[in-house]
């Protein structure tokens, strides 16, 4: 069986993932609920990447999910968050390993968010999560600076 390495969307999800699961010790159950929702940069849906919830006051955990076909699924603890979200679309294949003959191949992806909704500290997007399972739906502008 031929395995796909990790690509680069994949590497974040899985150490985002990691970090979630690990959290910052204590031992004590997080209360976590879905949120889920769709995601459109000017009207069209993204077609993959991540979204982040992070506290807005600096202490809750991040909670996140992946983006597939303009939706997404997260576990998220309650309460105030800044919203981080990282769009991706394929734009065709490379090489694996550049300069590698025959090398295997992968989506090559360019970003399609402006990078402030990636910041923390600079993102507009906002959300308050309940302590019951929502859905929340945001529309991003590829004109945010």
């Amino acid at each position: 069986m031929l395995r796909r390495p990790l690509t680069g969307l994949s590497l974040i999800f899985a150490v985002v993932t990691l970090v979630s699961t690990i959290g910052c010790g204590g031992g004590e159950a997080v209360h976590e609920v879905e949120v889920t929702g769709k995601i459109t940069i000017d009207g069209e849906p993204i077609d993959q990447g991540s979204i982040s919830f992070v506290a807005a006051d600096g202490v809750a955990r991040t909670g996140g999910g992946v983006i597939k076909d303009g939706k997404y699924i997260a576990r998220v603890a309650p309460g105030e968050k800044k919203v981080m979200v990282l769009g991706n679309k394929v734009v065709g294949t490379e090489p694996l390993y550049k300069g590698v003959p025959d090398s295997p191949t992968r989506e090559k992806l360019e970003t399609v968010t402006p990078p402030a909704y990636n910041a923390a500290h600079q993102t507009p997007l906002t959300a308050t999560i309940t302590d019951e399972p929502q859905s929340i739906d945001f529309e991003l502008s590829k004109s945010l600076k």
